[in-house]
């Protein structure tokens, strides 16, 4: 009977043990679960909330200078390969990465660049590397949307023309910051010299991220072009 009674007081202790052993695991592991899901919402909703700050005033110069070399891009884009209406997210190639950056060397009154030069250039611009080697190898553009074309090992060719009458004017409309995304957003008209009038060309919307090793303090990151 002591012997039947001690095996039960055994099996009771273990089971008790047991039981206490799962409430400790359990209840803290479920604890943590409830807080780390708390948290990740509460981050969710702090990021939901960050509001668009206007920084236009404050980073006029650097967002012109930006527009200054690479306006060309968007000017040559918009008026000859989009249509009305047309709204294009530019993909940023090393080929595309590389036309946009020719357009200051351009509007320079430059045909050609070194290959180290325009390297800088492009490092400047988007924070990438540029090879000549990876142009099309050619002596002039096919399209007029095509601004660079290499001519040999050590330079580029930019394919150089005159607006005419018409030519693009630019203007700054706003620039917000949202988190660490800066957004820059530029209206374009065509200005006709011989009726002395404005025409909606469209918009120019850029991505930006600050990086305060290039000359500009940013980098972009993203092109949206909107034909009126």
């Amino acid at each position: 009977m002591m012997k039947d009674m001690k095996c039960s007081m055994s099996k009771l202790f273990r089971s008790f043990f047991i039981f206490v052993l799962i409430l400790i695991i359990v209840f803290p592991a479920t604890g943590f679960a409830a807080k780390t899901k708390k948290s990740s919402s509460a981050d969710l909703k702090s990021n939901k909330n960050v509001q668009n700050t206007d920084m236009t005033e404050k980073y006029k110069k650097p967002m012109n200078n930006i527009l200054e070399a690479t306006q060309l891009f968007y000017s040559v884009r918009l008026n000859y390969s989009m249509k009305s209406g047309e709204s294009k997210k530019i993909k940023l190639t090393s080929l595309e990465k590389q036309n946009i950056a020719a357009g200051r060397q351009i509007l320079e009154g430059q045909s050609r660049i070194t290959n180290f030069a325009f390297s800088q250039r492009v490092q400047e611009l988007f924070g990438a590397n540029a090879r000549i080697a990876s142009l099309p190898f050619k002596t002039e553009p096919d399209v007029p949307e095509e601004l660079v074309v290499r001519c040999n090992s050590n330079y580029v060719k930019l394919a150089v023309g005159e607006w005419g009458e018409e030519s693009p004017v630019y203007k700054l409309k706003s620039v917000t910051k949202k988190g660490k995304k800066w957004k820059v957003v530029f209206k374009v008209n065509m200005y006709d010299s011989y009726t002395d009038s404005m025409q909606p060309l469209g918009k120019v919307i850029l991505t930006l991220k600050k990086n305060k090793k290039s000359v500009y303090g940013f980098n972009i990151k993203g092109i949206i072009l909107k034909k009126m």
